[in-house]
């Protein structure tokens, strides 16, 4: 069955029951109907949430992970600690202020080693501002040691002036060893977004990420929709407060407010099983309906709730209605649920079957929609990528074919000593199975006299520092030498070397 005739049935199946519930129910029972209803939507909507938060926080473990990765910041942490040279705290500093610079997620990122003291800072201007404009950090979680490889969160920073910030750490291993640690301070835009979207929560409605603060008391990471009512001496000390502007602030510009005995929040932390909670107060004093989850990677809390009175209001206008009524809009509703699940199917049935043709192997096909809407938008990306996708596979098996018709010796290796890849120039010259080239250390089939000077010329490639000219000998495999011209040119960030070689002919020799 197609996406088509799913939608099609699902819609007039919902219509059918819609149908049936008005015009057989009693109207006592609308209102426990409706009740449901709300009660389901709450809890699909915070199991979205949760869903959204799990992306955040995995985001922002990928975050903090793909800094520890950088293979030079671990060198360079090493070579200071051995050497205490600045320079290699200068290359450190540049690679956290790339990372600083290039995602605005990080407020800040500190290199500590392993007793953990502080070796390095780099903090965005956004971090500056803030630092700038703090008075009193509250709720400030105690940054330890983190064990393993994982990273790891470590707390929320409260600030007075200043949203509330997210600290992340990542083990930095060399070789198995642990030289230290990174931190990441990242903001919590993401959360503000997340929470932010009340669709589907009325006019009253809200969804919050709660967290326990140092002194034990309920706060938000975010801004809140109701805050506007809220007395005063509640809200100093939540973020963008101004005594003398608060008539002009809109409802949702309070950040890391104090909840003080909400009652939905307060069930959230629990670390109870996921459930739904009815007439509890929460932060403004009004009875709401709640959906209530645990995060417990973090220990916060996500509420999803309305108040009471909005929830009732569907029920008290479903009652002014008729059961005719209900009827007509009914058959309406399977008539335009047809003719729409066909219109707004069909051009996802298109990109489906040609994403199934490119799959098989036919990189020229295309949706050739043109539609002006969202569905279009999707569409024309989607032949834009399957354009780039063509193009780059062209591109790949040209200079593959380039790689292993070369009669020059090219690989690709890496400054751990290891090739990566060979082409087949290597293993005719040298006699060597590809296998065992990229197997064993390329240093172990050097002549013993030319080691000394090879390792030289690897450690001024992980510098950065290209090679010309270089010339060593390499064991093959019937016990000979031959010597080798390289020409090699390093990646820093990945500590990939690229290099071309060519066998030394005797003079007079016909070999090209």
């Amino acid at each position: 069955m197609d996406i088509r005739t799913k939608l099609v049935f699902a819609q007039v199946s919902v219509a059918l029951v819609s149908m049936l519930a008005l015009g057989f129910a009693m109207f006592g029972r609308v209102e426990v109907a409706l009740h449901d209803s709300t009660r389901d939507h709450l809890e699909g909507l915070a199991e979205f949430k949760v869903e959204s938060l799990e992306q955040v926080l995995g985001g922002w473990h990928d975050r903090i992970s793909l800094v520890a990765s950088r293979t030079q910041l671990r060198l360079s942490l090493d070579g200071f600690i051995r050497t205490g040279s600045p320079v290699e705290l200068e290359r450190m500093e540049r690679i956290l202020d790339d990372a600083v610079s290039a995602s605005p997620l990080f407020r800040a990122l500190t290199v500590r080693d392993v007793d953990g003291n502080v070796l390095l800072e780099v903090t965005s201007p956004e971090g500056l501002a803030e630092e700038a404009a703090t008075a009193t950090v509250r709720g400030s979680a105690e940054i330890t040691k983190t064990g393993g490889a994982q990273t790891r969160y470590e707390g929320v920073t409260f600030r007075v002036g200043s949203p509330p910030t997210v600290t992340f750490s990542a083990p930095l291993i060399l070789d198995g060893v642990t030289l230290g640690y990174v931190y990441g301070i990242m903001t919590t835009d993401e959360i503000v977004s997340l929470t932010g979207n009340t669709q589907g929560l009325g006019e009253t409605g809200e969804a919050m990420v709660v967290v326990r603060d140092a002194n034990g008391g309920l706060r938000t990471l975010h801004r809140v929709r109701n805050a506007l009512g809220l007395d005063e001496e509640r809200l100093e000390g939540t973020g963008d407060f101004n005594d003398d502007e608060l008539a002009e602030q809109d409802a949702e510009v309070f950040a890391g407010l104090e909840l003080g005995t909400d009652g939905p929040a307060l069930r959230s932390l629990a670390g109870e099983e996921p459930q739904l909670v009815e007439g509890l107060l929460d932060y403004r004093g009004q009875i709401v309906m709640a959906a209530t989850r645990f995060f417990p990677e973090t220990n916060w809390g996500i509420v999803v709730k309305v108040d009471r009175t909005e929830q009732r209001m569907p029920t008290e206008a479903v009652r002014s209605e008729s059961l005719l009524l209900a009827v007509t809009l009914a058959a309406f509703a399977i008539l335009f649920g047809t003719l729409l699940g066909y219109r707004f199917a069909q051009p996802i049935h298109i990109l489906a079957e040609t994403a199934g043709k490119i799959g098989s192997g036919q990189l020229d096909a295309r949706s050739g929609l043109d539609l002006e809407d969202e569905v279009g938008l999707l569409a024309r990306t989607f032949d834009q990528m399957a354009g780039a996708l063509e193009e780059q596979v062209a591109l790949l098996s040209e200079f593959r074919r380039f790689f292993d018709v070369s009669l020059d010796m090219m690989c690709i290796a890496s400054v751990d000593g290891y090739f990566k890849k060979v082409n087949p120039a290597f293993v005719r010259e040298l006699g060597w199975p590809e296998d065992e080239l990229l197997r064993r250390p390329f240093i172990e089939m050097v002549h013993p006299d030319d080691v000394a000077s090879t390792i030289a010329e690897v450690e001024k490639l992980a510098g950065g520092s290209p090679t010309i000219r270089f010339e060593n000998r390499y064991l093959c495999l019937d016990g000979s030498f031959k010597t080798l011209h390289w020409n090699a040119f390093p990646e820093e960030e990945s500590g990939r070397l690229y290099a071309i070689a060519r066998v030394r002919r005797p003079k007079g020799s016909d070999a090209f």
